[in-house]
């Protein structure tokens, strides 16, 4: 998978000591690419999590991202959040927030990618992919990321 790994950590070192968030689209000709989208925790009564430890995804910019993949014969293929200073996991948060209800995934077949970012940062990113037999998230890949 040739994800836009440079583009994702350029977003969360812009966006840290809070979480980012955006989400990577598979064009036509399954090309990915990244689309950052404002982290909207804390901003009204949708979150009671702050940016700093949470993310809601500004709802107007992800309609209009997922419209524009849509029209384009593109789909949503991950689901993109940092975590400041704590590490690359999901999180019982995320898995929360992920599923529609227990055992449900709200978009089943997207991955989730979840990027370490420490002082500033960006070292590490991982993937998590809804697996059907355990009816949980697993990790599926790693990637180890260096910015200069």
């Amino acid at each position: 998978m040739n994800l836009p790994l440079r583009e994702i950590a350029e977003h969360a070192r812009a966006c840290y000591p809070q979480e980012c968030c955006g989400l990577v689209i598979a064009d036509a000709g399954g090309a990915l690419s990244f689309v950052p989208i404002d982290n909207v925790a804390g901003e009204s009564s949708a979150s009671d999590r702050t940016k700093r430890d949470g993310y809601v995804m500004h709802p107007v910019q992800l309609f209009k991202a997922l419209r524009a993949a849509e029209e384009a014969s593109g789909r949503l293929a991950i689901i993109v959040h940092s975590h400041p200073d704590v590490g690359a996991y999901f999180s019982d948060e995320d898995k929360r927030k992920a599923l529609l209800e227990p055992g449900v995934p709200w978009y089943p077949g997207v991955h989730y990618l979840v990027v370490s970012i420490r002082d500033g940062r960006v070292d590490q990113a991982r993937l998590y992919t809804w697996d059907a037999a355990q009816r949980d998230f697993s990790q599926s890949e790693v990637f180890e990321i260096t910015l200069e």
